[in-house]
Protein backbone atom coordinates (compact mmCIF):
# COMPACT_ATOMS: atom_id res chain seq x y z
CA UNK A 1 0.00 0.00 0.00
CA UNK A 2 1.26 3.81 -0.84
CA UNK A 3 3.03 5.16 2.28
CA UNK A 4 0.55 8.09 1.80
CA UNK A 5 -2.89 6.58 1.54
CA UNK A 6 -4.74 8.27 4.71
CA UNK A 7 -2.04 9.52 5.97
CA UNK A 8 -2.15 13.77 5.33
CA UNK A 9 0.66 14.58 8.00
CA UNK A 10 3.00 12.68 6.30
CA UNK A 11 2.02 13.98 3.10
CA UNK A 12 2.34 17.60 4.34
CA UNK A 13 5.85 16.97 5.76
CA UNK A 14 6.81 15.20 2.73
CA UNK A 15 5.86 18.51 0.70
CA UNK A 16 7.30 20.84 3.68
CA UNK A 17 10.89 18.74 3.18
CA UNK A 18 10.87 17.75 6.98
CA UNK A 19 14.20 14.94 7.12
CA UNK A 20 12.20 12.66 9.64
CA UNK A 21 9.30 12.42 6.45
CA UNK A 22 11.58 12.04 3.61
CA UNK A 23 13.67 9.10 5.56
CA UNK A 24 10.79 7.52 5.79
CA UNK A 25 9.79 7.72 2.21
CA UNK A 26 13.27 7.00 1.34
CA UNK A 27 13.26 3.48 3.33
CA UNK A 28 9.86 2.53 1.94
CA UNK A 29 10.75 2.95 -1.10
CA UNK A 30 14.83 2.58 -1.34
CA UNK A 31 15.19 -1.28 -1.90
CA UNK A 32 12.10 -1.58 -4.84
CA UNK A 33 14.51 1.32 -6.72
CA UNK A 34 17.79 -0.64 -6.01
CA UNK A 35 16.30 -4.05 -6.74
CA UNK A 36 15.15 -2.14 -10.51
CA UNK A 37 18.91 -0.66 -10.53
CA UNK A 38 20.51 -3.80 -10.26
CA UNK A 39 18.15 -6.50 -12.69
CA UNK A 40 17.37 -4.18 -15.34
CA UNK A 41 14.21 -4.10 -17.44
CA UNK A 42 12.69 -5.01 -20.59
CA UNK A 43 11.43 -1.31 -23.12
CA UNK A 44 8.79 -3.61 -24.79
CA UNK A 45 7.68 -0.15 -27.01
CA UNK A 46 11.12 -0.40 -28.30
CA UNK A 47 11.66 -3.78 -29.96
CA UNK A 48 12.42 -5.63 -26.18
CA UNK A 49 15.39 -3.76 -26.01
CA UNK A 50 16.76 -4.79 -22.27
CA UNK A 51 18.53 -2.00 -20.54
CA UNK A 52 21.08 -3.77 -18.22
CA UNK A 53 21.13 -3.88 -14.64
CA UNK A 54 24.19 -1.71 -12.99
CA UNK A 55 26.82 -3.60 -10.70
CA UNK A 56 27.28 -2.42 -7.34
CA UNK A 57 28.71 1.01 -7.63
CA UNK A 58 26.14 2.03 -10.80
CA UNK A 59 23.38 0.76 -8.20
CA UNK A 60 24.46 3.08 -5.35
CA UNK A 61 25.19 6.00 -7.62
CA UNK A 62 21.26 5.99 -9.40
CA UNK A 63 19.34 5.39 -5.97
CA UNK A 64 20.96 8.65 -5.13
CA UNK A 65 20.05 10.17 -8.55
CA UNK A 66 16.54 8.69 -8.05
CA UNK A 67 15.94 10.38 -5.22
CA UNK A 68 17.83 14.03 -5.77
CA UNK A 69 15.11 14.43 -8.60
CA UNK A 70 12.14 12.92 -6.38
CA UNK A 71 12.79 15.03 -3.21
CA UNK A 72 14.33 18.30 -5.46
CA UNK A 73 11.31 21.12 -3.72
CA UNK A 74 9.66 21.48 -7.24
CA UNK A 75 8.79 17.38 -7.41
CA UNK A 76 7.66 17.31 -3.52
CA UNK A 77 5.11 20.41 -4.13
CA UNK A 78 4.02 18.60 -7.63
CA UNK A 79 3.11 15.55 -6.21
CA UNK A 80 -0.88 15.11 -5.40
CA UNK A 81 -1.01 12.56 -3.15
CA UNK A 82 -3.43 10.69 -4.58
CA UNK A 83 -1.28 8.92 -7.64
CA UNK A 84 0.57 6.11 -6.39
CA UNK A 85 4.04 7.15 -5.51
CA UNK A 86 5.99 3.85 -6.38
CA UNK A 87 5.39 4.11 -9.85
CA UNK A 88 6.50 7.62 -10.32
CA UNK A 89 9.74 6.59 -8.32
CA UNK A 90 10.51 3.94 -10.11
CA UNK A 91 10.03 5.77 -13.89
CA UNK A 92 12.23 8.19 -12.58
CA UNK A 93 14.92 5.36 -11.82
CA UNK A 94 13.93 3.50 -15.22
CA UNK A 95 14.14 7.27 -16.94
CA UNK A 96 17.77 7.04 -15.72
CA UNK A 97 18.95 4.27 -16.51
CA UNK A 98 17.61 4.91 -20.46
CA UNK A 99 19.59 8.11 -20.20
CA UNK A 100 22.79 5.61 -19.65
CA UNK A 101 21.40 3.43 -22.04
CA UNK A 102 21.33 5.74 -24.98
CA UNK A 103 24.38 7.17 -23.99
CA UNK A 104 26.00 3.92 -23.86
CA UNK A 105 25.19 3.00 -27.52
CA UNK A 106 27.82 6.30 -28.53
CA UNK A 107 30.98 5.88 -25.72
CA UNK A 108 31.52 3.48 -23.28
CA UNK A 109 30.22 4.99 -19.64
CA UNK A 110 32.77 4.71 -17.02
CA UNK A 111 31.11 4.94 -13.32
CA UNK A 112 32.69 5.75 -10.23
CA UNK A 113 32.54 4.18 -7.27
CA UNK A 114 31.21 7.69 -5.11
CA UNK A 115 28.05 6.80 -4.25
CA UNK A 116 25.69 7.97 -1.43
CA UNK A 117 25.16 5.03 1.11
CA UNK A 118 23.01 6.51 3.51
CA UNK A 119 19.86 8.84 4.07
CA UNK A 120 21.98 11.79 6.00
CA UNK A 121 24.62 11.90 3.29
CA UNK A 122 21.81 11.52 0.45
CA UNK A 123 20.02 14.66 2.05
CA UNK A 124 23.22 16.62 2.72
CA UNK A 125 24.01 16.53 -0.60
CA UNK A 126 20.46 17.76 -1.47
CA UNK A 127 21.13 21.21 0.44
CA UNK A 128 18.58 23.03 1.86
CA UNK A 129 14.91 22.11 1.64
CA UNK A 130 12.99 24.90 1.10
CA UNK A 131 9.67 24.82 3.29
CA UNK A 132 6.35 24.67 1.40
CA UNK A 133 2.59 26.02 1.81
CA UNK A 134 0.87 23.82 3.80
CA UNK A 135 -2.71 22.84 1.71
CA UNK A 136 -5.41 23.52 3.24
CA UNK A 137 -7.19 20.82 4.93
CA UNK A 138 -11.04 21.61 3.64
CA UNK A 139 -9.55 21.22 -0.11
CA UNK A 140 -7.49 18.19 0.88
CA UNK A 141 -10.58 16.51 2.27
CA UNK A 142 -12.93 17.62 -0.45
CA UNK A 143 -10.28 16.18 -3.24
CA UNK A 144 -10.25 12.81 -1.46
CA UNK A 145 -14.06 12.71 -0.73
CA UNK A 146 -14.19 13.59 -4.71
CA UNK A 147 -12.05 11.14 -5.45
CA UNK A 148 -13.55 8.15 -3.23
CA UNK A 149 -16.94 9.21 -5.04
CA UNK A 150 -15.68 8.57 -8.71
CA UNK A 151 -13.90 5.35 -7.20
CA UNK A 152 -17.37 4.13 -5.45
CA UNK A 153 -19.50 5.09 -9.15
CA UNK A 154 -17.09 2.55 -11.51
CA UNK A 155 -18.04 -0.75 -12.62
CA UNK A 156 -15.99 -3.87 -10.63
CA UNK A 157 -12.91 -4.15 -13.51
CA UNK A 158 -12.16 -0.71 -12.97
CA UNK A 159 -12.64 -1.07 -9.08
CA UNK A 160 -10.34 -3.41 -9.38
CA UNK A 161 -7.40 -2.19 -11.01
CA UNK A 162 -7.41 1.12 -9.29
CA UNK A 163 -6.98 -1.22 -5.26
CA UNK A 164 -4.03 -2.86 -7.48
CA UNK A 165 -2.21 -0.25 -9.35
CA UNK A 166 -3.32 2.80 -7.19
CA UNK A 167 -3.87 0.82 -3.70
CA UNK A 168 -1.28 -1.72 -3.32
CA UNK A 169 0.62 -0.08 -6.07
CA UNK A 170 1.64 -3.50 -8.14
CA UNK A 171 2.73 -2.88 -11.60
CA UNK A 172 0.83 -3.19 -15.01
CA UNK A 173 2.33 -6.56 -15.17
CA UNK A 174 1.38 -7.76 -11.87
CA UNK A 175 -1.92 -6.55 -12.35
CA UNK A 176 -2.80 -8.38 -15.69
CA UNK A 177 -1.72 -11.45 -13.70
CA UNK A 178 -3.64 -11.33 -10.99
CA UNK A 179 -6.79 -9.39 -13.14
CA UNK A 180 -6.16 -12.71 -15.42
CA UNK A 181 -5.98 -9.97 -18.37
CA UNK A 182 -3.45 -8.67 -20.63
CA UNK A 183 -1.30 -5.98 -19.98
CA UNK A 184 -2.87 -4.12 -22.97
CA UNK A 185 -6.52 -4.11 -21.16
CA UNK A 186 -5.08 -2.93 -18.11
CA UNK A 187 -3.25 0.11 -19.69
CA UNK A 188 -6.51 0.58 -21.22
CA UNK A 189 -8.65 0.32 -18.17
CA UNK A 190 -5.99 2.42 -16.19
CA UNK A 191 -5.74 5.46 -19.18
CA UNK A 192 -10.36 5.30 -19.10
CA UNK A 193 -9.87 5.62 -15.07
CA UNK A 194 -7.84 8.43 -15.01
CA UNK A 195 -9.07 10.18 -17.85
CA UNK A 196 -12.64 9.86 -16.14
CA UNK A 197 -11.17 10.77 -12.62
CA UNK A 198 -9.85 13.94 -14.01
CA UNK A 199 -12.41 15.20 -15.68
CA UNK A 200 -14.35 14.56 -12.46
CA UNK A 201 -12.25 16.47 -10.35
CA UNK A 202 -11.99 19.12 -13.11
CA UNK A 203 -16.20 19.31 -13.24
CA UNK A 204 -15.81 19.37 -9.29
CA UNK A 205 -13.60 22.89 -9.68
CA UNK A 206 -10.48 20.64 -7.80
CA UNK A 207 -8.63 20.19 -10.72
CA UNK A 208 -7.39 23.14 -13.35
Amino acid sequence: MTIFVDNRDLLDRFRRGDRDALTAVYYRYVDEVATLARRGFTIESSGHAYVRGLDADGERELVQETFLKAFADKARQAYDGISPYRPYLLRITKNLMIDRYRAAKHATVELDGGGVGDIDQLLATNGELAAGTEPEDLHWKTLRSATNDYVASLDDESRRLVTLRFVEERSQDETAVLMKCSRRRVRTVEERVLAGLHKALKIAGLKD
